[in-house]
Formats: C-alpha cells, structure tokens, sequence
C-alpha cells in the first residue's frame, strides 16, 4: 500500500532553458560503449530487503535484478518458473512440489538450494517476520526440503493461487547467513550484484559475472532518486539521466523531445474511493451504489492531464488479466439516481460526511472533484488530509474512516474482500464462497471464470467506488530497448534492458 505515490508533474523550461535546448539535446545522447544506465525513480526506499517492508519501492529496485522468487511474472506478463524449474500439484491439490534449478549460487558463493527455499519461506510464515505479503500464504501448513533439489509445501487447503504468490517480491529467496543485513547490503542470486547504497542520492547495481543464467546485456545500473519537481527537471534537461520511472505527468516540452519516448507500464495501480462498508450510512447496498453513480469517473481521470487517458474500471481487477470482466457501465454517472438511492434509504438531504485522503497529488486534486460530486447529489463533504503514518493507522489498521480515496497498487489483490479484518469492512458469505472455488482450481479456465464471478459479485455489491487504472509510464531514452511492459509487479527489471545494437 505505502508505494502510493504522488503525481509526477514537470514544470515549464526557465528563458535560458529554452535556449540551451538544443545543445543539451545532443549532450544527452548516451555513451552506449559505457553499457550503463542511470534511471530516475520516484521514492527512496527504507530498506532494500523486499521482504520486510510494505514500501514497494524496495521492491522496485531489487526484484529480479538482485533477489530472485521460485517462480515470477515475466514481461509479456505470464507465470513462469524462476529458481524453480517446475512444479507439480497433488490430486487432491494440497502439495506443491517444486524442483529447483541446480548449480545456483548467492552474490556471496553461498549455494542455493530447496534447504534455503525452506528457510526463506519459513520465514516469510513468521507472524514476527514483518513480512507484508504475509496473508497470501496463509493456507500454508508446512515448508520442507525432500533433498537439495525438491521443496515440498504442503497446505491446509487447496491454494491455486499460490504460484502467483511466490512470484512476489515479498517471497525473494535469501540465505541464513546473510538475511540480516539484506536491508542495507542485499546479498541475493539474481544477475545484478549490489555495489553502493548514497543515500539520499542513488542505488548502483553491477552485472553478476557468476549469474547462473542468461547473462544480462548491462555491467552498471543506477537508480537515482528524484528529490524535487525542478531538480527531475533539470537532470533531465541536461541529459543526466537515461529514463524516468513510473511517470504519470509530463510537460508537452518533453512530449516532443526527439530523445526520449514513452514507454508503457502495466502495472495494477488501480484508484478507489474506498467505503467503510460497517459505517452508517454506508452499510446500506442503496447508499453504496448511490456513490458510484455520483461520481463523474471521466471527470476525475482527467486530473493527470491531456496526456495521459486512464483507463476506467468497474471492479477492483486490471483490465489487462485474460480474467477481468468489463463492468464500467454498471453505474453510469446519474446524479438523478444517485439522489433517487439516497431517497429510498432514507439519507437526508445535507447529511455529512467525512472523505479522508492522504497526502498525494491524486489525493489533494481528485478529493477535491469527488467531494464536488458528492455534494452535487445532497452530502455535505469535511475533506480531511492525512499524512500516510496516520492513514496506515487510523483508515488502514483501526478503520476509523467513512471514505478514503486511494491508489491500490498490490496485483492480483482481488483475495483482500474475502479478509475479514480489511479495512473496506466488507463482510459477505456470497463472495468468500466464490472465493474458495477460486483457491481450488484445478484448471486456468476455471480459475478465470471464477475470478469473472468474484469481479461481479463486488460490482454487484458496491463495495467500493471504482474509477481507473493509473496511466503509469515510463520516459526512456528512445535507444533503450528490452523493456518488460506488461508484466504487473512494480518494479523496473534489468536483465533484457540493453542500448540499440548492444550485446551481451
């Protein structure tokens, strides 16, 4: 939750800007001979172990570029093995058997192997592990090594969505004897070594010349983090970086840069405006739909600017999944209804209400169209901005809110409506039924069509407001190339990046 982020936005050149442009232009053309790669991304992260932090940021920088999964979702965004080199499910779908590559070696020497695969997944099953992908395993009964090559995980219940789980930065492999300073000097298996944390400044990675497997085309990658609006600005005017991460505002100046280009990001960051489905007056379905047809969904999309178009949803599921069922006309914008709804549940006119947001561009701008909207049909709205330690407290963990509009950046999080202590306070026999077929699956086309009627049966209920996925893109330099655009994890994967006509 906590890579919720601001906007990106890029101020107007200054006069001598404009002049020096096009000298600046031919200064930025990279050395291609230096086979780096400086990329400027938003957010430092607090720690570079993705297994003990909720900040995706971390994440970000090291999945599948130093730490690496038994399986991942690659760039054309399928389920594919990683250290694992295949599974296999039981009849009767309670064990996982996953017989892992050999000859896999840490940054460090260290041998991998299904010991440490037991190792790392045990600890990821520690409730005192911090671990923020916890709940995705909690089928899990038992991890164990039947030898060097076989890890056996035996469930509790079926869990057909457990291959998916373990592609999760969260459940990265790491060795014993060096987990306990991954947060400052991550030691992993993947084909990037870590080189230098500058904090406040950068993260530098460098090619792992004992890479088990294909070896990258990159020796050096910097993530540099943008500090400021103008100093993003300025880098890139003089060229200093190579692209931009997670860009969902440009100016037109850079629109037209003959050097840059944009890249698409399919990411699942999709924007709610989230309902305390246990707080009056929104415990009545009535109330609930009358929100979503009050909210203009077009009108508020626009708030990235002319050019970026998100790409509205219907439910809390990514239209770019072979599963997602489109649900956008289900509530149509209609104030007319909406006060019709309210009508019948008995809300009065001028009822208040409080919208909480936290302390983002989408937060600040979008809570400002929805309050408007939510006026237009007899609310009265308080707009109540939080900083994100009191959002995570308050809304997150005691649910102490009636609306919070939010960016749920998670993949495949269609599993938190069937928790019972979310904070949407979503509590229905219906959809944690659908949701048990869901975990037991057998087949891919059965799976989808279950995940079709959970999608349906959320819309249906009105647990949210859903508005549009987050028109995430990234600014690279038109020479780069291998990009992976499809794949749903937040994070910028190195292995294939390569300059025009580089080798490996």
């Amino acid at each position: 939750m906590r890579r919720l982020s601001d906007l990106f936005h890029f101020a107007c050149f200054s006069v001598i800007g404009r002049l020096m442009l096009p000298f600046l232009l031919l200064c930025s053309l990279p050395l291609q001979a230096s086979e780096h790669i400086r990329l400027g991304i938003q957010l430092e992260p607090p720690t570079l172990d993705p297994t003990v932090t909720a900040a995706a940021s971390a994440g970000e920088i090291t999945w599948c570029n130093l730490f690496e999964g038994l399986t991942l979702v690659d760039g054309e965004g399928l389920l594919r093995p990683r250290l694992a080199r295949k599974w296999h499910l039981s009849e009767d779908g309670l064990t996982y058997t996953f017989e892992l590559h050999k000859g896999v070696t840490f940054h460090d020497g260290s041998r991998f192997n299904a010991h440490v695969a037991a190792f790392s997944l045990n600890r990821l099953l520690d409730k005192n592990s911090g671990n923020p992908q916890q709940q995705w395993f909690e089928q899990v009964d038992s991890v164990t090594a039947q030898s060097d090559e076989h890890l056996i995980i035996t469930l509790k219940r079926p869990d057909a969505m457990l291959p998916f789980a373990l592609s999760l930065p969260a459940a990265v492999m790491v060795h014993p004897n060096t987990v306990a300073n991954n947060s400052e000097h991550p030691v992993g298996t993947g084909p990037f070594r870590f080189d230098r944390w500058k904090k406040g400044h950068s993260v530098t990675l460098k090619r792992n010349i004992d890479y088990w497997g294909k070896p990258p085309y990159l020796h050096q990658a910097q993530f540099l983090f943008m500090q400021t609006t103008v100093g993003t600005e300025n880098i890139l005017a003089e060229g200093l970086v190579d692209g931009l991460l997670s860009v969902t505002r440009v100016g037109n100046r850079f629109m037209i840069r003959p050097d840059y280009r944009m890249s698409a990001r399919k990411l699942q960051s999709k924007m709610i405006l989230a309902i305390n489905n246990a707080r009056p007056p929104f415990n009545d379905l009535r109330v609930r739909r009358a929100l979503s047809h009050a909210i203009d969904r077009n009108r508020v999309s626009k708030l990235y600017g002319a050019q970026f178009v998100p790409e509205l949803i219907g439910t809390h599921f990514p239209p770019s999944h072979p599963a997602y069922v489109d649900l956008v006309d289900r509530y149509p914008f209609d104030r007319l209804l909406a006060r019709q709804l309210l009508s019948a549940a008995e809300v009065p006119e001028g009822q208040t209400l409080t919208l909480t947001i936290p302390p983002t561009d989408y937060g600040r701008y979008g809570g400002l169209m929805i309050a408007d909207d939510l006026e237009a049909v007899g609310f009265r709205v308080k707009l109540e901005q939080v900083d994100w330690s009191t959002w995570m407290e308050r809304v997150f963990r005691q649910k102490d809110y009636e609306l919070t509009l939010i960016m749920h950046v998670e993949p495949m999080d269609l599993n938190i409506y069937a928790r019972d202590d979310y904070y949407f306070n979503y509590d229905n026999a219906a959809f944690k039924a659908i949701w048990e077929r869901v975990l037991n699956a057998r087949t891919e086309d059965e799976l989808h069509r279950l995940l079709g009627e959970a999608q349906r049966r959320i819309t249906e209920d009105a647990v949210n407001v859903y508005l549009f996925m987050r028109p995430e893109q990234n600014l690279m330099h038109r020479d780069l190339e291998g990009m992976w655009e499809k794949s749903p994890i937040p994070s910028f994967v190195l292995e294939d990046i390569r300059w025009k006509d580089q080798k490996r």
